[in-house]
């Protein structure tokens, strides 16, 4: 059985029925969760807090998800990050995408039963944290 280490956890999301959901959720399997209903205030609690994990939206209000990864990449400690996106058919595969490229090891696509993010968090968890060189390509030579 492997074990699951409890995090503290970031959750960026700007539909608040399930950010409350999803942070709930995530409470009862033991975490400590932040809320923040846009990346300018994803960011601003970030900044304050030492987050093991980092889920978020790609398209909300004032800051989106991708603006809200780029951000991320300026800081030393770089965070695992798990991103989700139900804006449109079309445009999910985009967002996710990009996502990945600005360093998301995860992405989901809306709608997510709460047990999904679940499981997601966990194999996150358990993953070694990225290589610092992976995360900011042209860094020692790569």
């Amino acid at each position: 059985m492997t074990h699951v280490p409890m995090a503290s956890i970031l959750l960026v999301d700007d539909d608040d029925g399930l950010r409350t959901l999803f942070a709930d959720a995530l409470r009862s399997a033991g975490h400590t969760v932040d809320a923040a209903g846009d990346g300018k205030t994803g960011l601003a609690l970030y900044t304050t807090g030492q987050h093991d994990l980092v889920i978020t939206d790609i398209v909300m209000p004032d800051m989106d998800g991708l603006r809200f990864l780029e951000c991320l990449r300026d800081f030393d400690r770089q965070p695992r990050v798990i991103a989700m996106s139900g804006a449109s058919k079309l445009s999910v595969p985009l967002y996710l995408s990009t996502a990945r490229q600005l360093g998301a090891v995860r992405v989901l696509a809306k709608p997510i039963e709460y047990r999904v993010l679940l499981q997601t968090v966990t194999e996150v968890l358990v993953r070694a944290a990225p290589a610092q060189s992976a995360r900011r390509p042209g860094k020692d030579g790569l």
